[in-house]
């Protein structure tokens, strides 16, 4: 590929991210019960939901751990983006005498996107923590569900009269 290619890809790449990112910035500051990056588990004295309820949740939660996935992939893939940017205005401005004058030259002519890669940096993060606390309550979801089922077994199985004596001696 051509420079002038790759630099329309990369600006429309810039162009596509830039959207999804203010996105889920928006749903930082204005956070709603219908905000679709974060959900709760339920609190510890909800015990009696059911299995559809449980379902929903997991349902939820996976969709959410889905979009926050999403999202930090799009954040790294910006930040490199940027980071290119930045490494290609800092190179190409290294003139001077000395390291001093070299160092000066290129912070002077690279500010502007310096302060895009740091501003950025601080988005992957963000995104990264999002993914992580997603990802946290997609699996809690699932565990919490996964008892509840065996719960239900283990009272049917006591109900019915479908345990041994075995079953309660240790081991």
């Amino acid at each position: 590929m051509n420079f002038q290619g790759i630099e329309k890809l990369q600006q429309l790449l810039s162009d596509f991210l830039n959207p999804q990112i203010q996105e889920v910035i928006n749903s930082y500051t204005n956070q709603g019960s219908q905000n679709q990056y974060f959900i709760e588990i339920p609190e510890e004295d909800v015990i009696d939901l059911g299995l559809d309820k449980l379902a929903s949740l997991v349902a939820r939660t996976s969709n959410v751990y889905g979009r926050a996935a999403r999202f930090a992939g799009m954040a790294r893939a910006n930040y490199k983006i940027i980071e290119g940017k930045y490494k290609k205005i800092y190179k190409s401005s290294r003139i001077g005498k000395n390291e001093a004058e070299r160092e000066a030259a290129t912070m002077e002519a690279a500010e502007s996107e310096y302060s895009a890669l740091v501003t950025c940096e601080a988005i992957v993060n963000l995104a990264e923590s999002l993914e992580n606390s997603a990802r946290i309550a997609s699996e809690s979801a699932r565990k919490l569900m996964d008892k509840v089922q065996s719960m239900q077994i283990a009272s049917n199985r006591e109900s019915k009269g479908y345990y041994l004596d075995e079953d309660f001696k240790t081991y």
